[in-house]
């Protein structure tokens, strides 16, 4: 008997879906290897403090936040997937007890997928 097998290709908003987990997974299992997987390696984070300053993070400074020591409790949403040809843009949510944030992700499908290239973000205290 002959078994059929059905290869299905990941589609763009899956794969884009995967790197926002990867991002997500990481943060919250503490793992900046798994969110490495989801961003271009020049990534900067962009936000206003609590001052109302501007701030720029290079990702490698944000991904030294991380250390594999702890788990973080958050509740978390993906509000859309933006879609233009080999551009994304993905607004999510991370819910925490105390407070809140809001991304903004900007993704550019490159020659290894997917990729985060920048992030700007909001923080809401509950």
């Amino acid at each position: 008997m002959m078994r059929v097998v059905s290869l299905k290709k990941e589609n763009d908003k899956e794969a884009i879906a995967r790197i926002i987990n990867y991002y997500l997974d990481g943060t919250r299992s503490d793992n900046p290897d798994l969110m490495r997987k989801a961003f271009q390696p020049d990534v900067t984070l962009k936000f206003i403090d609590k001052e109302g300053s501007y701030k720029m993070i290079p990702i490698k400074k944000f991904f030294s936040y991380f250390t594999n020591t702890k788990s973080r409790l958050f509740e978390n949403k993906i509000y859309y997937i933006d879609i233009s040809g080999s551009t994304a843009n993905v607004k999510l949510t991370a819910k925490y007890e105390a407070y809140k944030y809001i991304d903004y992700m900007n993704i550019l499908k490159t020659k290894n997928g997917w990729k985060i290239v920048s992030k700007i973000s909001h923080q809401d205290f509950l």
